[in-house]
């Protein structure tokens, strides 16, 4: 333990003549410690750290420290970091975050109107130029409340106060989807023009940083709404176009844009090339395509239906090899990460109490489209087995990107009448555990077999 001890206090040491910035350099070795190291070495570097933080000043050392500590699950160890940064600090960064999380909390508009507001003046933007997304996040969320509760035009003048050009799309389509629940276009569509400007802004730029990739990423899904709204106008002219430049422009994510992009063909008599769209969302298993397969199949067989079924089964047929190929492609035999996450009743879903069982595991975002399609078949699948005790669904929630991210995947199961078994993959009560499963993005689904048992991690 002695020599683990020492190494931690060389590390420490090393990491603090690094570069010019410490904490971050520190933040990299802490960071491939808890990563890589052994358990004795992590423990260690957090009594190392739990030593440090009771002498040292520098408020971003001190908010390294209330990271790892609360990363670690210390969170009386991280509260003391906490309280004594914003005793010596207490206009920075730590006081900030505390009052910007009271914000959240609240649940009445006036009550986070004045909170906002003080924010703001007890902690001025100018003062923090560097921490533009921070400010954003509370800025959407009061907005998007402001919107919610009628308070439209001074929610869109407070919108003017986002600052991250790769992010404040994440603002902007939030609010922008409360508009449209009240069919108000008119407000609504420079909000998601806006949402496309930026993204393309990073698409067509030269910047790869993580920032750029993450305001790309949404392209599509602003497109599919803006597209939406063109169509549920009946300009579907003006749709098509503006979905047929989207293809071009990320040609691998076509599939994204085919409810749209058929339904547009079909409305400006393009009758064959929507019928192939169609019929390729419902090779995909989005069955809820048939009529208007139907309907474009009657017309290009001038009103005779004969083979239509036999074509329908034929894609099912289609669509149950795929999945069997599929399944005989991915099928592996290991044990599984083991994990203990919360879900929506603030339960903990332990793995190992799954042993004997089928699980089946999604994991998903409130922001995933594909994940939010989805959905309504995978309801199918819960409903069919909700009465047999072997098999168990689990929603694993991971990857939000909003501070109240729980809040909204309320809502969304609520608002959606999902009987689903949600899980947060958010390190408040273990590890994220997508990373564990290998997971590069989502949707991710698993299919876990009776023999199978779960390792420790």
């Amino acid at each position: 333990m002695k020599k683990n001890f020492v190494l931690a206090l060389s590390l420490l040491a090393a990491s603090i003549s690094q570069a010019q910035d410490g904490a971050n350099s520190k933040g990299q070795v802490f960071g491939k410690i808890f990563e890589t190291g052994t358990e004795a070495q992590k423990d260690s570097l957090v009594k190392t750290i739990v030593a440090d933080a009771k002498v040292a000043t520098n408020e971003d050392d001190l908010q390294l420290y209330y990271n790892f500590l609360n990363y670690r699950k210390l969170a009386t160890e991280a509260e003391a970091v906490q309280a004594r940064a914003i005793k010596l600090h207490p206009k920075g960064k730590i006081a900030r975050s505390k009052e910007i999380s009271k914000f959240y909390d609240l649940e009445d508009l006036k009550d986070k109107e004045k909170l906002y507001n003080s924010i703001l003046k007890k902690y001025p933007m100018d003062k923090f130029p560097n921490d533009g997304i921070v400010y954003d996040y509370v800025t959407a969320a009061l907005a998007r409340q402001l919107v919610k509760e009628g308070k439209k035009e001074q929610g869109l003048k407070l919108l003017d106060n986002m600052q991250e050009k790769f992010w404040r799309a994440q603002g902007y389509i939030p609010v922008a989807e409360e508009l449209l629940k009240g069919g108000d276009t008119t407000a609504a569509l420079p909000l998601v023009q806006k949402s496309i400007e930026d993204a393309l802004f990073f698409i067509n730029g030269t910047d790869q940083s993580n920032k750029a990739k993450f305001a790309a990423v949404g392209y599509p899904g602003y497109v599919q709404t803006y597209a939406a709204v063109l169509l549920a106008r009946g300009q579907y002219k003006e749709a098509l176009d503006y979905l047929e430049q989207a293809r071009k422009i990320v040609p691998d994510r076509t599939k994204d844009f085919a409810p749209g992009y058929a339904k547009a063909l079909q409305q400006v008599g393009r009758d064959l090339e929507a019928f192939n769209q169609y019929t390729t969302l419902y090779k995909d298993g989005q069955f809820g395509y048939e009529k208007p397969l139907e309907e474009l199949y009657l017309k290009l067989n001038k009103g005779q239906r004969t083979g239509f079924d036999g074509y329908i089964d034929g894609l099912k047929a289609e669509l149950n090899d795929d999945i069997k190929n599929h399944l005989a492609q991915i099928i592996t035999e290991k044990e599984t990460p083991s994990f203990k996450l919360r879900n929506l009743k603030g339960e903990i879903v332990d793995s190992k109490s799954l042993l004997g069982k089928v699980v089946v595991l999604d994991f998903w975002a409130t922001w995933c489209g594909p994940c939010i399609r989805s959905f309504p078949g995978m309801q199918k699948a819960v409903t069919k087995y909700e009465k047999d005790p072997d098999v168990v669904f689990l929603f694993v929630d991971t990857w939000e990107r909003d501070e109240d991210y729980e809040k909204k995947v309320n809502e969304f199961i609520d608002k959606n009448k999902y009987t689903f078994n949600v899980l947060f993959d958010d390190k408040k009560n273990d590890d994220e555990i997508a990373p564990k499963f290998g997971i590069k993005g989502i949707p991710a689904k698993f299919v876990i077999d009776k023999k199978v048992k779960p390792v420790s991690s």
